[in-house]
């Protein structure tokens, strides 16, 4: 199954046979560090119970009010009509370009909030043997902007021609390279340039 961190949209894997018989189990998000807990699959619902305490607190989670409900049921809804991508700007479309190496002229939507490039692996494969195997990582945060990080690529990514040794910003129509593969961060606005 994959987990999603309330906090930060962050998705992990999760083998949901290790839950076995107990009704829920509590996740630390390994990139925000929120703790959160999530119901067994395997299981009916049954009733609510008092939230878990967070790590290093006296007492159980306060219970929230108005803002896990209705909310988060309509985003379980879409995303389960394939409708809404959880920490996906609305109205927004992202592409990568190709521009150069073998995969030169392809365009592809980036569909998630993390995407990684790699070689022969990851969401964006370049079957480019100058770039690593997981090369790069972009991140598509909730506010628009999109960030791209290094990977511990034995080449390294370059943003404006510079290996990046954290995240960087990316705009649209901005190039980056991964080995020999040089792409183009496009993003389309749906609201002022609606699709036909």
């Amino acid at each position: 199954m994959i987990v999603v961190c309330l906090a930060c949209q962050a998705r992990f894997q999760y083998d949901d046979s290790r839950f076995g018989a107990v009704p829920a189990k509590r996740f630390k998000c390994p990139k925000c560090g929120h703790v959160f807990e999530v119901a067994n699959p395997g299981l009916s619902p049954a009733t609510p119970k008092e939230p878990l305490a967070e790590e290093g607190s006296a007492g159980p989670l306060p219970t929230p009010a108005a803002r896990t409900t209705a909310k988060r049921d309509r985003e379980a809804m879409l995303m389960a009509a394939g409708l809404h991508t959880p920490g996906m700007p609305p109205g927004l479309i992202f592409s990568l370009a190709f521009l150069t190496g073998p995969q030169a002229s392809m365009v592809q939507v980036l569909e998630r909030p993390q995407t990684i490039i790699g070689r022969e692996e990851g969401d964006v494969i370049t079957r480019d043997p100058e770039t690593s195997r997981r090369h790069a990582l972009i991140e598509i945060h909730r506010d628009g902007t999109v960030w791209i990080s290094d990977q511990q690529s034995t080449n390294g990514t370059l943003v404006n021609e510079e290996r990046i040794t954290g995240p960087v910003q990316l705009l649209s129509q901005q190039e980056f390279t991964c080995g020999n593969s040089t792409f183009m961060l496009l993003v389309r606005n749906t609201n002022e340039f609606p699709l036909h």
